[in-house]
C-alpha cells in the first residue's frame, strides 16, 4: 500500500513522436579503434536534411545548465526506496527464490502459441535490440511495434519471423528483450507492461505478462549471480525486480526499487558489471530538475550510491554504457538540450576521464556517423550496435582487441 501511494504521487507521464525508416546495407570497415588516450571530440556533426528532421524522436528539454565537475555522492537526493520503505541492507536475499516472499506474480495468459508469421517488412525501423536467444537472433524493431526472429543474419528481413506485435498482443515501441535460458521477457513499453514468452514444441507462446509496469520501462537485463531480472522504467527511476523459482517458471514481481535521484529524469538504461550498477546521464522529464548531467554508480545487492560524474553538456543525453575490456564505451542520443545534432559513440579508459571530456569518438570512425546509436550488446562473441536516424544502416556488428579497442565493424542491416 505504501508503495503504490508512492507510486501515484510521483508518477508523470510522457509521450515519444515520429518515425523514421531504416535499410539495408552490407558495407565492412577495418579500423583501429579506441585506445583510451583520446582526447574530447566537440565538432559539430554532419547530418543531412533528411535525418534532421526526425530530430524529435527523442524530446529534449532546455531547461538546466551544466552544472560543473564537482564529484559527490552526497551532493543531491540519493533516497532509495525498497517497495515503497526506505531501503536498509541488501535488496534480494542469497538464496534462491521460493515464492514465499513478492509483490505480485503474473497474469496468465492462454498460452496459444504464436503462429511465428513472416515479417512483412524489408527494412527495420528505430531497432533498439538485437540478441541471440536459443539458437536464433532476435530483433527489437521498435518503431514497428513487433520482434522479430531468425537463425541468421545473413538472410533478408522479410526471412524473418515475428515473436510478437501490435495486432496479436498489442505490443508497442517496445525496446529489449533477454533470455535466462528458461523464460524471455521483454518490455512493452507503450503500455507499460513486460511480456513473459516460453518455447514450446510449436515455436514460441506469450504465456504471462505483468501490467503497471512503471512509467515507459525501457530496458531490462537477466544477470546470473543474482538470478533475477531487471526492468528499468525510465521516466520514473523503478527498478522492478522479476524472479521464477527454479524448477517453475511462473515469473513474479519480488521488488520496486525506486532511486529519488532519478524519479523525474529519462534515463533509457543502466549497466550491471560485477557488483556494481550504472546509471547513465538522462534529461530532466518534466523540466523542472535541477540536477547537473551525472553517471551514477550504485551497489548491486544494496542500491547504495558509491560514485557520481558530472558529464559534459554535449554528451548529457546518453543511452548505454558498457565496460569492455579496459575501456568505457557510451553511446549518445542527444545533448543536454534534446538536439540529436550530438549523437555519437564515445571511448574511454575511466569514467572519469568521460567527465572531463578526456574521451574519444568512435562512432564517425567505425560506424560512418550521422545517425543516432542506440543500445549496444554483444551475442555469440560479436558485439552489436543498434541505431537510427539513416536510410542506409540500423544495426553493426564491430570487434575489439584484448584491451577492448575496436578493431573492425560491418554494417549488417
Amino acid at each position: 500500500m505504501i508503495y503504490h501511494l508512492y507510486k501515484n504521487i510521483i508518477h508523470q507521464y510522457f509521450n515519444k513522436a515520429s518515425r523514421l525508416l531504416s535499410a539495408v546495407l552490407a558495407v565492412t570497415i577495418t579500423l583501429s579503434g579506441c585506445a583510451g588516450k583520446g582526447k574530447s571530440s566537440d565538432s559539430d556533426m554532419d547530418i543531412s536534411a533528411s535525418a534532421s528532421s526526425n530530430a524529435s524522436y527523442e524530446a529534449g528539454t532546455d531547461s538546466l545548465d551544466n552544472a560543473g565537475s564537482e564529484n559527490s555522492a552526497t551532493s543531491d537526493n540519493t533516497t532509495v526506496l525498497n517497495n515503497g520503505a526506505v531501503s536498509s541492507g541488501q535488496i534480494l536475499p542469497d538464496t534462491k527464490f521460493d515464492a514465499t516472499d513478492y509483490i505480485r506474480e503474473s497474469v496468465l495468459t492462454d498460452n496459444n502459441p504464436l503462429t511465428g508469421t513472416l515479417n512483412v517488412y524489408p527494412s527495420l525501423s528505430v531497432p533498439t535490440d538485437i540478441t541471440y536467444i536459443d539458437g536464433n537472433y532476435f530483433i527489437v524493431d521498435c518503431y514497428h511495434s513487433q520482434i522479430i526472429y531468425h537463425d541468421n543474419l545473413s538472410d533478408p528481413l522479410t526471412s524473418w519471423s515475428v515473436l510478437t506485435d501490435n495486432a496479436t498482443s498489442g505490443y508497442s515501441l517496445g525496446h529489449t528483450i533477454v533470455s535466462d535460458g528458461s523464460v524471455m521477457l521483454a518490455d512493452d513499453t507503450e503500455n507499460n507492461r513486460v511480456l513473459v514468452f516460453e518455447k514450446t514444441d510449436d515455436g514460441y507462446a506469450l504465456t504471462q505478462t505483468f501490467d503497471e509496469i512503471g512509467n515507459k520501462p525501457h530496458y531490462i537485463v537477466y544477470n546470473e549471480i543474482t538470478d533475477a531480472f531487471y526492468c528499468w522504467s525510465s521516466y520514473s527511476g523503478e527498478m522492478y525486480i522479476f524472479r521464477h523459482k527454479e524448477d517453475d517458471t511462473r515469473m513474479y514481481l519480488t521488488n520496486v526499487v525506486t532511486i529519488e535521484r532519478l524519479a523525474d529524469t529519462y534515463v533509457r538504461s543502466f549497466t550491471i558489471d560485477g557488483d556494481d550498477l550504472y546509471f547513465v546521464s538522462g534529461l530532466p522529464a518534466d523540466g523542472s530538475s535541477t540536477f547537473s548531467p551525472q553517471i551514477l554508480k550504485y551497489d548491486l545487492k544494496t542500491f547504495t550510491r558509491k560514485d557520481s560524474w558530472d558529464v559534459p553538456s554535449q554528451i548529457a543525453g546518453m543511452v548505454q554504457l558498457e565496460h569492455i575490456g579496459s575501456l568505457f564505451y557510451i553511446t549518445v542520443s542527444t545533448d543536454l538540450y534534446g538536439s540529436q545534432d550530438a549523437a555519437t559513440m564515445i571511448c574511454a579508459s575511466s569514467i572519469d576521464d568521460i567527465s572531463t571530456g578526456n574521451y574519444e569518438t568512435v562512432y564517425d570512425t567505425f560506424f560512418e556517423g550521422g545517425g543516432t546509436p542506440y543500445y549496444m550488446g554483444i551475442a555469440e562473441g560479436t558485439w552489436y550496435l543498434t541505431e537510427h536516424r539513416l536510410t542506409d544502416h540500423a544495426i553493426w556488428s564491430f570487434t575489439t582487441d584484448e584491451n577492448g579497442a575496436i578493431t573492425s565493424s560491418a554494417s549488417i542491416y
